[in-house]
């Protein structure tokens, strides 16, 4: 994908600065005035009789590009004019105001430029409106590409004291001759996808990218993924279980459905394989031809699969689904996949902070393994189950679905480690520590890390030169450098009120951490030498909760405190490793 938009971005630029020279697609009102419809005529003024500015610009209050416009408009109409121009969110009241709305605004001029666009060149990766209508004067962009191009183009075009004359009209058509991509006759670009908010799986987010990459390629378009937090709009591709009417949920872990209906498009699966399979099967359908309600299908996950080049397509490798409680301990837990952690620490209050294999507080039900934290006159009780000597993989995803505790008392963590030998395996002088989310009792809001450890004194000897000149700690962390990027807050609520995802995306050259689908940090390995020796070798899952160590900070909690019943619950959906069949990624079974 960064490939065919590299190439397009390029060319789209190039045209941009040759149309600000006085060449290129130009229909602009200054020159040819338009008086038929939605555009208006008046002259544009920027500047009023007292050096002042006659507009306010306006973004977009959940449209992060044009939040990023905004400010880079303000920024360069202040120094072409020498006066400052307000930049205010959409939620401002704009009546009867004069305004320049940047993207994806919720004034209704923003959404006629945008449908303009799409009936008049089709809405289409680089396409870009300039226009006036009525008091407002809308930017818009099919994309955050597009849009910065737009701005470029309105500030070296449009922007000056004099201001223009005869009103605004300019519409930039991506370059191309591409076939139509419709939906029961509506042009493709009238739709978006919409994904759930919460507890999106980051295969899902991967896949829209795909997606957007064969559809740019082939038929020009790239879609918008919206949250479905926002309002609905007329033409809607919706994903999964997301806030919608007309969705239904897939329970079979192997199936997927695409449901075309009028102006929705439902795209599911009882996994997140699946789910992803629904989108990419629907944008080969899209580049074949026209859509329609008869293209419905429902499929199975595992045969079309059987036809997708693996070695540039992640599928599941090692997966616990909880489904079902295994019979090979009375919790539930599976231990063909999984062995106890055993280890315990002086806790707080006189007790010890032990690790329960008791089914009363660690059980596999409903589709979810359940652990419900609690003490008794003697213990605290957590728990830990790990993958070493069953399972370890290099490269990769790494995801968990869980609804995490709430309460100073609970420390909870998917994390990972590898072996901590020295052998050829495993020659790094550290052994990883990965925290793919590590909450300290509060669900407000979770952290990632990376720690390397020394695996013994004598691997001092392995590479010296890491001690040298400056010198290597025995012990490193992103904690120091990176500490507040790597930190994710829920955007609402807490990680206890409901099902959130949590991602590790990892391969030789860096390591992602996303939640709910969407990176937040990113680690580049090549940043210090040891970062990368460490980081890619490979490594086991460990799956824990600490309850009241007395050697974590702020981790005491009142006997007669609520949380010990209220919000005591960690519960884990599922656990996915995905990869690739290419020879990299690597996953190793045990016995």
């Amino acid at each position: 994908m960064k490939k065919v938009l590299s190439t397009v971005i390029a060319l789209l630029l190039c045209l941009v600065l040759f149309a600000g020279c006085g060449g290129g697609k130009k229909d602009d009102a200054a020159s040819k005035p338009l008086g038929d419809g939605i555009f208006s005529t008046a002259d544009v003024k920027f500047i009023d009789e007292n050096g002042e500015s006659v507009y306010e610009i306006i973004r977009g209050e959940v449209d992060s590009d044009g939040i990023a416009m905004g400010a880079y408009l303000f920024k360069r109409m202040k120094q072409v004019l020498g006066t400052s121009t307000k930049n205010v969110s959409d939620i401002e009241d704009g009546t009867d105001k004069y305004e320049i709305l940047v993207g994806n605004t919720n004034r209704a001029e923003s959404k006629q430029a945008r449908q303009y666009l799409i009936e008049s060149v089709g809405g289409r990766v680089n396409d870009f409106i300039i226009c006036t209508i009525g008091k407002k004067l809308v930017i818009y962009g099919m994309n955050g590409e597009s849009l910065q191009a737009a701005c470029e183009y309105f500030i070296n075009n449009y922007v000056k004291a004099d201001g223009v004359k005869g009103g605004i009209k300019h519409v930039f058509k991506t370059e191309g001759d591409f076939p139509e991509a419709t939906v029961n006759g509506t042009k493709l670009g009238n739709f978006c996808f919409v994904k759930q908010r919460f507890n999106e799986s980051y295969l899902v987010q991967n896949q829209f990218q795909d997606s957007n990459a064969l559809l740019t390629e082939k038929v020009g378009y790239l879609l918008e993924v919206v949250e479905d937090h926002n309002a609905a709009s007329e033409y809607e591709i919706i994903v999964g279980n997301a806030n919608r009417d007309g969705v239904t949920a897939i329970t079979n872990a192997d199936e997927y459905s695409i449901k075309v209906s009028g102006k929705k498009v439902y795209l599911n699966g009882g996994s997140p394989a699946a789910k992803a399979m629904a989108i990419s099967e629907f944008a080969k359908m899209l580049v074949a031809g026209p859509v329609t309600d008869a293209s419905s299908v429902t499929g199975s996950y595992a045969q079309a699969v059987a036809k997708y080049d693996t070695s540039t397509y992640y599928i599941p490798t090692w997966t616990d689904d909880f489904e079902t409680p295994s019979d090979s301990h009375a919790t539930g837990v599976d231990l063909t996949k999984w062995k106890w952690g055993t280890d315990s620490a002086v806790g707080h209050n006189g007790r010890t902070s032990v690790r329960s294999q008791n089914p009363n507080h660690l059980y596999v039900s409903d589709g979810m393994l359940n652990f419900f934290a609690a003490y008794d006159d003697e213990n605290y009780y957590g728990f830990k189950i790990t993958t070493n000597n069953k399972m370890t993989f290099q490269y990769g995803i790494l995801e968990m679905s869980a609804i995490l505790p709430h309460g100073s008392a609970f420390w909870i963590s998917l994390w990972a480690n590898s072996p901590n030998t020295v052998d050829d395996q495993n020659p790094s002088a550290f052994f990883t520590e990965v925290n793919v989310v590590e909450m300290f009792g509060n669900s407000h809001s979770e952290a990632s890390n990376l720690h390397g450890w020394l695996k013994k004194s004598s691997a001092r000897d392995i590479y010296n030169d890491l001690w040298a000149p400056s010198g290597v700690p025995e012990h490193w962390s992103l904690d120091g450098k990176y500490s507040n990027y790597k930190k994710y807050a829920c955007p609402e609520g807490k990680f206890n009120d409901g099902l959130h995802t949590f991602t590790y995306i990892w391969n030789e050259e860096k390591c992602s951490f996303a939640c709910d689908g969407n990176v937040y940090f990113t680690i580049d390995l090549n940043d210090q030498p040891h970062y990368k020796d460490t980081a890619n070798q490979p490594i086991y899952l460990i799956l824990s909760q600490a309850t009241c160590f007395a050697t974590g900070a702020g981790q005491n909690m009142a006997d007669d405190a609520p949380e010990w019943t209220e919000s005591n619950n960690f519960q884990i959906d599922y656990v996915h490793v995905y990869q690739k069949n290419d020879g990299k990624h690597i996953l190793n079974l045990y016995n």
